[in-house]
Parts: C-alpha cells; sequence; structure tokens
C-alpha cells in the first residue's frame, strides 16, 4: 500500500474516531465560572450591561450592535472570535442579573444561554456566569471538550477583571455536566 493511501487511511480512521467520541458527550452542557472584584456592583452592572461596549474592553468582540426587538426584548448583535450571533437579553433585573440567548434557528450548529449575576458583598462584587448551551456536531463537542466549557466564560470574566484594574482568576464553581 502506497504512503498516500496510508495516510488517507490514518485521516478517514482520526476523522471517525473524532466523530466517535462526540457521540459520546452529551449534547448539552452547563458550566459556571465565577470572580470577585472590588468594584461595586453598580460599576459593575453599568459595564455588563452596556453590550455596545463590549468590544472597548474585550478583545474577543469586534462589534457589538443593538438589533430589533424580539419577542418584546433587546437584541445585539455581536461580533465575536470570527462568529457573528444576535444574542436576546430575556431578563434583565438591575442590577442582579442578566440573561442573554443566543438567537438559532434549525440550521444553527450551536446556541444557549449566559446567565450573569451580580452579588454585593463586603468585599465588593461577585460575578458569576452560567452557560447553558448545547452543539450540535459530535465533531464541535469534541473540540468544545479540549477548548474548554469554561473558556469563553473565563476570558470576558478576566477581560472585565481588567476593565476594573484586577487581575482575576475565575473559579469553576459548578462541575461541568459534559463530564
Amino acid at each position: 500500500m502506497g504512503i498516500l493511501k496510508k495516510l488517507l487511511l490514518l485521516l478517514v480512521v482520526l476523522v471517525a474516531g473524532v466523530y466517535a467520541a462526540g457521540l459520546s458527550m452529551p449534547r448539552e452542557h452547563t458550566a459556571t465560572s465565577r470572580i470577585q472584584l472590588t468594584a461595586s456592583r453598580d460599576s459593575v452592572w453599568s459595564v455588563l450591561r452596556n453590550f455596545g461596549d463590549y468590544p472597548k474592553w474585550h478583545s474577543d468582540f469586534t462589534s457589538s450592535v443593538k438589533g430589533e426587538r424580539r419577542n418584546g426584548h433587546e437584541t445585539w448583535v455581536q461580533e465575536a472570535g470570527g462568529q457573528s450571533m444576535t444574542v436576546e437579553l430575556t431578563d434583565i433585573r438591575t442590577p442582579s442579573r442578566i440573561v442573554s440567548e443566543i438567537v438559532t434557528d434549525e440550521q444553527s450548529a450551536w446556541g444557549g444561554t449566559w446567565t450573569y449575576e451580580l452579588a454585593a458583598n463586603g468585599s465588593g462584587t461577585e460575578v458569576t456566569i452560567t452557560e447553558e448551551g448545547w452543539v450540535k456536531s459530535p465533531v464541535f463537542r469534541v473540540f468544545m471538550k479540549l477548548r474548554g466549557t469554561h473558556s469563553t466564560m473565563d476570558a470576558l470574566l478576566r477581560s472585565l477583571g481588567a476593565k476594573f484594574g484586577e487581575q482575576v482568576t475565575p473559579e469553576h464553581v459548578k462541575p461541568t455536566s459534559d463530564g
């Protein structure tokens, strides 16, 4: 068997293995990350609530533009990590909670919600983000697992800390439901 055929066979086996591994992973996942900031809850709320300014303090965002209302809710069209998505703010409780849901359809490869919770305490503000998401493709599930279920939330929380002049390390407060 020629080297080209062997390489092709190896590639097929590798892709099949990744696909099979992804099939063994659940479609849905839940992950929670938390940080502590010395800033007041009102200050943190002002930054998180202003979705249009996300590109100014979080380098993953290249744009965030207010969209048309959907189901009576505010929406934002965001470009982040080379992907465009529309998020709908389905629950806003000033100054403690925001729930953003990715607007999806049957063709969407992934989706879910982020719940931002802000709790004032004696030393500032505790910021918690919980992601309840889903990934359709078994191959993408493997890549998500390799990248880390918390990675996107952790990046946002580190950028939020930097916005307030703080270096933070997100804590993973709940085990993920994806194993």
